[in-house]
């Protein structure tokens, strides 16, 4: 599968599961998870939607560095998500998965930017 396809998939179920999230608070009243679905449509929707359309630019394929970046990126999205969620129902437990969550988000824009930069230009 194209690399640009993959991130578009990714970015349509992560957006499916951020609204999902709403419609269930909507439908409960209970807004306490608003910063995880935040996280995921901001995190997962529009970031995996502008690498898809990057790689769909610059042909990429799926080797490599692109493939590391797919995994940590996606990693960290999940991981801030359900460490949000739970940190904000109260939970402390959660905390690691907050923190951990966010290091490995903010090791994907490192690594969607190594990328970018040792890019021959398009």
């Amino acid at each position: 599968m194209a690399l640009s396809l993959l991130h578009f998939r990714t970015a349509v179920i992560l957006a499916v599961i951020a609204a999902g999230l709403g419609l269930w608070m909507a439908a409960t009243h209970d807004f306490r998870a608003m910063p995880a679905e935040l996280a995921l449509s901001v995190l997962g929707w529009a970031s995996f939607m502008l690498y898809g359309l990057y790689y769909r630019a610059v042909q990429a394929t799926a080797g490599g560095l692109e493939r590391i970046h797919f995994f940590v990126a996606l990693a960290g999205v999940a991981v801030a998500a359900i460490g949000i969620a739970g940190t904000e129902w109260g939970h402390v437990l959660f905390d690691p998965f907050r923190v951990i969550g966010a290091v490995l988000v903010a090791l994907g824009f490192i690594l969607f930017g190594a990328i970018v930069f040792r890019a021959r230009a398009l």
